[in-house]
């Protein structure tokens, strides 16, 4: 059999009836696929059922909804299309059931049609997917060469058996290929199928993956892997922990592309890391501004703060960043050192922050508290901290044992799980870590607290912006309320 037609889908999503915690993104992995397909001569296809259906909700619990295509509308499609072969993207492990559907699905409309699944949960978690019976391949980590070999193979009738980070079941055995190989150049791959992936869908959205701040949007990547080891993080396990760069040349293309063809305004970088190597990030940001690209541009991932100085900033600003995410984690220089194990120093955000503030540009903190080994007094040094920096809002997550983790054999370890692990706790609000400084229920009034603390602070300190949060809130009082259910409920 031939891959003659390839179909690409980026599933639909459970998410939390109130606020949604799920938003529709361009799917930039399924885009370099179909970039590659297309270069075979192969038709391709690509199917967001999020952003198709973002306007479907189907009832999953009390709390949980579905949002996306039917499986009856996926169903239509994959007939209507007809494939050879369909690529599932499989990116949260949260979102597991989903993804055994749609190999079902897949199964039901033609038994023939190769499946082959990719993505970060693939990759961490390559037994529990190829363990499904309507699941034919998987590849892990970065697939684009993979995935090339992989369909020259096929159509050709060549050996499949040596493809990098491939995935198979023979004589009810599953073997796996460990994924050895990462691209060094990076511009030799082609930008992604954007005619393909309907850019245009995600055009107006008012959230992806964070605010968005003008109508046409897109994301962008620039580089892969991230020298950062973050405990908490399973990041290294899809690109390798050595970090690599396209060159600023070959990005400049890319987003004169964009620009052109498609009118877009503005920018998401989603690399793990856009800073990582200064010099690299403030030629970057310098051609942007001498090129009169005219984007706003943010960093929904966060920064590399280690690599960042007063220059940096300034270069970003004048090149359209309109939002610094500053990914701090903890206020205890203990935690970041010893814990989390993130090359930063308090005392050196301090002053960049402080520097953000001088020249009017906006600032977002990201934390994570509940980590092992971390006491109550070290989260409330997180909530000081924020406050100190004049962020009254940062995005707190409580600390989630991502298989892939060192975290998650910490918790493996040392039996520091409160009830037993299941896929479906993978959400940064599950409390499914209790260890001896604290249980699931002193974690969540510290953190019931610490909202108060910080917002109280707001007002005192900024009373302006205090009355701007309470008004925006008071528009869509389900979003506040349905976060502090969660923040104190125990279910």
């Amino acid at each position: 059999m031939k891959i003659q037609k390839l179909l690409l889908i980026s599933p639909p999503a459970f998410t939390f009836r109130s606020p949604r915690d799920v938003n529709p993104l361009p799917p930039m992995g399924l885009g370099y696929l179909a970039s590659v397909a297309e270069s075979l001569g192969i038709e391709v296809k690509i199917l967001d059922c999020l952003m198709r259906g973002w306007s479907h909700e189907e009832d999953v619990d009390d709390e949980l909804i579905r949002v996306g295509l039917s499986e009856r509308d996926i169903e239509d499609q994959i007939r209507d299309f007809n494939p050879d072969m369909v690529g599932i993207n499989c990116q949260f492990s949260r979102q597991y059931k989903i993804y055994h559907s749609i190999f079902s699905i897949v199964k039901k409309v033609n038994p023939e049609i190769i499946t082959i699944a990719g993505g970060p949960h693939t990759t961490v978690c390559p037994d529990e997917v190829l363990g499904d019976q309507h699941c034919d391949l998987i590849l892990s980590g970065e697939a684009e060469e993979s995935f090339r070999n992989l369909i020259v193979a096929i159509n050709t009738g060549g050996d499949t058996g040596t493809i990098d980070g491939l995935g198979w079941k023979a004589d009810g055995q599953i073997y796996i290929n460990p994924k050895q190989k990462l691209i060094a150049d990076l511009d030799s791959i082609v930008f992604p199928a954007y005619h393909l992936m309907g850019i245009e869908r995600y055009f107006g959205l008012s959230e992806s993956h964070g605010p968005r701040h003008k109508k046409r949007f897109a994301p962008v990547i620039t580089s892969r892997g991230c020298p950062a080891q973050c405990t908490f993080c399973s990041a290294h396990r899809v690109w390798g922990s050595r970090y690599r760069v396209r060159s600023v040349d070959n990005v400049l293309k890319e987003m004169r592309l964009l620009k052109d063809t498609y009118g877009i305004e503005e920018i998401m970088f989603e690399d793990d890391n856009v800073t990582a190597n200064p010099k690299r990030a403030k030629e970057l940001f310098r051609r942007m501004v001498d090129e009169r690209l005219d984007f706003v541009w943010d960093t929904p991932n966060g920064v590399g703060i280690w690599a960042m100085d007063e220059e940096m900033i300034d270069l970003m600003k004048a090149s359209g960043c309109i939002k610094l995410n500053f990914p701090v984690e903890s206020g205890s220089q203990h935690v970041l050192d010893k814990i989390i194990r993130k090359p930063i120093k308090l005392s050196r955000v301090r002053e960049l922050i402080r520097y953000c503030r001088k020249i009017n540009l906006d600032v977002g903190m990201f934390l994570v508290v509940g980590m092992p080994g971390e006491k109550i007094e070290d989260i409330w040094q997180s909530f000081r901290f924020a406050a100190e920096c004049g962020v009254f809002g940062p995005l707190v997550s409580v600390a989630t044992p991502y298989p892939g983790t060192k975290l998650f054999d910490e918790c493996m370890e040392k039996h520091y799980f409160s009830r037993e692990f299941t896929l479906d706790d993978l959400f940064t609000k599950s409390f499914i870590i209790e260890t001896p400084e604290w249980d699931e229920s002193m974690l969540r009034k510290t953190l019931f607290k610490g909202y108060l603390y910080m917002k109280v602070n707001e007002l005192v300190k900024n009373p302006f912006q205090f009355i701007k949060w309470c008004i925006k809130k008071t528009k869509h009082p389900s979003t506040i309320i349905g976060h502090i259910k969660r923040i104190i409920s125990k279910k």
